[in-house]
């Protein structure tokens, strides 16, 4: 037993020298390893940062004396830009006083001439007021001179007959001469006479109106009886029976349209022969002239074209129109 634990021990021993012997020579070739590694890779590498950072100073070193340089230069240059700037705000303020000074003159000088021009100006607004004064005066005289040439010439022509007159003038002439001759009483009263048969004429003109008529009538009575006022006189007594024979002779004219229709040109044309034979007996019987009842004598005409256009037209509106 004992033998067996000696051998065990000695066993033991054995190995344990084994390991440390083992474990030794690994030590051993760690160390060689850092060795080798520091030299050939830690060491390079450590050479290189310390040139880095050496060459990186001087960079830096070289970069701030530009910097300085840099700045002394900037320094120099704000002292040349301020010397420029005082000196062209001097030169400024002398241009500015050199233009001010022109301009000054040129103002000076303008005003002068403005000054002359207005008195210019003014003097000839004076002369043409002068001038306009007189050119009314002048216009004024002539104007009243030729007036009284007028007012000369109407006395000379109104001193004709009275029926010399009404032929010679118009109801426009008329009023328009009244207004010329308002100083003239002898000329005024022919002129009104003269108005008064115009304006009695004209009632001859419009549809038949008793009230119209009876007041023409009225009018023409305070004038001399000469030819045309008694033929006027008598026209304005006929007007109503005129105006009734032809509202008589519209209805004889319906009475052959109801009673004849012409579908042919030859019954047109004897158609249209009744009808002015009708109308022919109205001028006959009444003594109707197409000169006395303007009036009526549109109203005729109108019915003869129609007619003669076409023989069956209704003429009924015209009955309506008296």
């Amino acid at each position: 037993m004992k033998v067996v634990l000696f051998l065990s021990i000695i066993f033991f021993g054995f190995s344990v020298a084994v390991s440390q012997d083992i474990l030794l020579k690994e030590y051993t070739a760690m160390i060689l390893a850092k060795d080798s590694l520091e030299k050939q890779v830690i060491k390079p590498l450590n050479d290189s940062i310390l040139k880095l950072n050496s060459a990186h100073k001087a960079e830096i070193s070289k970069l701030q004396d530009q910097l300085k340089a840099l700045e002394n230069d900037t320094a120099v240059l704000n002292k040349k830009i301020k010397f420029l700037e005082s000196g062209i705000t001097d030169l400024n303020k002398d241009k500015v006083k050199v233009e001010r000074d022109n301009l000054q003159k040129k103002s000076d000088s303008l005003f002068s001439r403005v000054t002359e021009l207005e008195k210019t100006i003014s003097e000839r607004d004076e002369l043409i007021k002068k001038e306009k004064k007189l050119c009314v005066e002048n216009s004024m005289q002539e104007k009243e001179k030729g007036k009284q040439e007028i007012l000369k010439q109407l006395i000379l022509i109104y001193n004709k007959p009275f029926d010399e007159l009404i032929k010679s003038f118009t109801k426009k002439s008329v009023e328009r001469d009244l207004l010329l001759v308002k100083d003239n009483i002898e000329v005024q009263q022919k002129l009104q006479n003269l108005k008064k048969y115009f304006d009695a004429e004209q009632v001859l003109s419009e549809k038949y109106n008793e009230q119209k008529v009876k007041t023409a009538q009225t009018q023409i009575t305070s004038l001399d009886s000469t030819a045309f006022v008694n033929k006027l006189t008598d026209k304005l007594d006929d007007y109503l029976l005129c105006n009734n024979g032809l509202k008589t002779t519209i209805d004889s004219v319906l009475v052959i349209d109801k009673r004849i229709i012409a579908n042919d040109d030859y019954s047109q044309e004897k158609k249209l022969q009744k009808i002015l034979a009708e109308l022919a007996w109205y001028f006959r019987n009444y003594h109707f002239n197409f000169t006395d009842y303007p009036y009526l004598s549109d109203i005729v005409l109108d019915i003869i074209k129609q007619k003669q256009k076409d023989a069956n037209a209704d003429i009924s509106l015209f009955k309506a129109k008296l």
